[in-house]
């Protein structure tokens, strides 16, 4: 798997959490850096070492690379393309991020996620808010988390619901596993979600 790749993994699992009818719907440029995926929250678990890095990754998913996503309007993917394709890219920010959206590829996901993971994403986006699937849930203090809207924070206890940090050597865990990924650590029964 590409860094780019890994990068719009982690940004569908971040959708998906939070509301998986998103990964269906246009998400605006701007929310990825500030809410969706905010580098502060994801350099660990994208082994960056720079914010600068974090943008290129951004600039390079708006631009098409890859195939990932379909931009629009078309004039900020073209853009970003030219930036990548220049010795000296600009990364301080995209023109007209806040307006931008970027549409997930399907095929990209099937290609990235797996098919079965994809369908499921795609099955639950179908059902929406008023399906079957149980609300979701703080991994930390099993209170319900706002559907309407995408969550990194739980609003009742404040601990990031994207990420959990392993209680040995503190990197990035995403809710529900049992093992750090990084260390082998079990997870402890507080950071664990409840069966």
């Amino acid at each position: 798997m590409t860094d780019l790749e890994r990068f719009f993994e982690r940004l569908v699992r971040n959708l998906a959490a939070t509301d998986p009818a998103a990964v269906t719907k246009p998400i605006a440029v701007q929310n990825i850096r500030n809410s969706i995926m905010p580098y502060r929250n994801s350099r660990r678990a994208l082994g960056l070492e720079s914010s600068e890095e974090y943008e290129e990754l951004l600039v390079r998913l708006v631009g098409g690379e890859g195939g990932l996503v379909r931009t629009d309007p078309p004039e900020v993917a073209e853009w970003c393309q030219r930036q990548m394709s220049s010795l000296t890219p600009d990364l301080s920010g995209i023109p007209g991020q806040a307006t931008a959206t970027v549409a997930l590829d399907a095929e990209a996901l099937k290609r990235v996620m797996g098919a079965a993971a994809a369908a499921g994403l795609e099955k639950a986006a179908a059902e929406g808010p008023e399906g079957d699937m149980a609300p979701e849930r703080c991994p930390h203090c099993q209170n319900d988390l706002p559907a309407s809207r995408a969550v990194n924070f739980c609003p009742a206890c404040g601990r990031s619901v994207t990420a959990i940090p392993c209680d040995n050597c503190g990197s990035d865990m995403e809710p529900g596993w049992r093992f750090c990924v990084n260390c082998g650590q079990e997870v402890s029964d507080a950071a664990a979600p409840a069966t």
